[in-house]
């Protein structure tokens, strides 16, 4: 928004008002949540007798102008992320924020207790939409890649403050919320914004702060400290962790969310590969997209995901056959949403389809040739996803840096892990000290 903000009485204008630690109105909070333009802000407002869409570009100098004509303007909601010309999943451009909506008579002061008593850093800042509170957490901008990890976090903070009236439908990256300025219809009030914090988190450090370490049987030792802070960035925040005398965590990837993700882009790329997915395998299609959408798409938002798909890729279909498809998978989810169980082989699993990815493969398989097989992470069969693995863990030791150090490391923690397990050590303590699984090291140990 360099344009933007290159207006001297715009920025004189910020500037008085970032001194007095507020967002007081729409110009600002545009700028807060989309200062770095990475694609399409969504605008919706009542307009006289209608009511309309407006497509934002951050970088155009012409924003701060239509922000200010809709103030004073009745219901006038803004998007949390930027898309690829409309709010889709599959057109998200860039994450900007986690938020809640705190529904209610909550005030400030009891949130703001609520989120200490979980350990969850404070909000960037704070929106009063006239009949609740909104709660923004701002991040550096992250690619629709960081989707997994965004739900993740996104469901631990609603879940933290669903005692004080949090919104549990209002978690899903499409989600639209009242501007600063504006009005609330409903009893008149004027939306008002404040900055708490004012910080932009990077995603994995919020993730760090909010999810916290897994639970280990102790603390990490200097040595772990050591060897974390020499790994990539997330491995950083696992070392200030420890230095702290917390537990460190494991990976913040390969959630569920992650894995249904990745199927739902391979089914993507088989359909833009076809452009129109071919007769005889569009319910499939259709039904396993929905499927994979139902696991990071909030059910109410899920509806319109499946009919969007279906009218881009499976335009064929008959308008009752995708709403089949939708009423029976938002159900499920809705169902997931309020904690309920089913009952499936004996356990008390999550209501929302589960496929195994052998499944998935057989019933795409027609549709995947073996140069858009290469390319897909989710949808592949077992064999291939074994091949693939045994190759990585071939060129991890393969590598000319690395490979015979790895060995030799490897060895001499097959040494140490012995001598600790003589010294009467537990198998856990030794893992946490060694950083391998408990596992690895019951093997070592037990192959004298």
């Amino acid at each position: 928004m360099s344009e933007v903000r290159g207006n001297r009485a715009y920025s004189q204008e910020r500037t008085e008002r970032e001194a007095e630690g507020g967002v007081v109105c729409a110009v600002e909070h545009f700028d807060q949540v989309h200062r770095e333009a990475h694609g399409v802000v969504l605008l919706w407002e009542a307009w006289k007798e209608s009511k309309r869409w407006v497509k934002l570009k951050p970088e155009d100098p012409a924003v701060p102008s239509v922000l200010r004509g809709v103030e004073g303007s009745s219901d006038v909601f803004m998007s949390v992320n930027e898309f690829n010309g409309w709010r889709l999943v599959r057109l998200l451009r860039s994450l900007r924020a986690l938020y809640v909506d705190v529904d209610g008579g909550a005030r400030l002061e009891e949130v703001q207790e609520a989120l200490r008593e979980k350990g969850i850093p404070e909000p960037s800042f704070v929106v009063w939409s006239g009949r609740g509170l909104h709660l923004y957490w701002l991040l550096r901008p992250i690619g629709a890649h960081g989707l997994p990890l965004w739900q993740r976090v996104q469901r631990a903070v609603l879940d933290a403050l669903l005692p004080l009236g949090a919104d549990p439908k209002a978690r899903d990256c499409t989600r639209v919320l009242r501007l600063v300025g504006t009005i609330n219809s409903k009893n008149g009030e004027t939306v008002r914004g404040l900055v708490l914090s004012g910080r932009y988190w990077l995603l994995y450090e919020l993730a760090h702060e909010v999810l916290g370490p897994c639970v280990e049987e102790a603390p990490a030792s200097k040595e772990e400290v050591a060897r974390v802070e020499q790994r990539g960035k997330v491995r950083d925040l696992q070392a200030q962790a420890a230095l702290k005398g917390r537990r460190v965590s494991r990976s913040l990837s390969g959630s569920i969310y992650e894995r249904w993700y990745l199927v739902y882009q391979d089914l993507l790329r088989i359909a833009r590969h076809h452009g129109q997915i071919p007769v005889g395998h569009r319910d499939e299609w259709l039904f396993l997209s929905g499927v994979a959408l139902s696991w990071f798409t909030q059910a109410e938002a899920l509806c319109a995901e499946i009919e969007n798909a279906a009218s881009t890729f499976t335009s064929g279909l008959r308008a009752s056959e995708v709403a089949k498809v939708s009423s029976v998978l938002s159900r499920r989810a809705e169902a997931a949403g309020r904690g309920e169980k089913v009952e499936w082989c004996g356990r008390q699993v999550d209501p929302r389809y589960h496929f195994r990815r052998a499944s998935l493969y057989k019933l795409m398989s027609p549709l995947i040739t073996d140069s858009l097989l290469g390319e897909m992470r989710g949808v592949i069969p077992d064999r291939l996803a074994a091949e693939r693995k045994k190759e990585r863990d071939h060129a991890r030791f393969q590598d000319h840096n690395t490979g015979q150090g790895v060995r030799r490391r490897s060895e001499d923690k097959r040494a140490s892990a012995r001598v600790m397990r003589a010294k009467g050590l537990s198998f856990r303590v030794i893992a946490a000290e060694l950083d391998v699984s408990v596992g690895t090291i019951q093997r070592w140990c037990e192959r004298e």
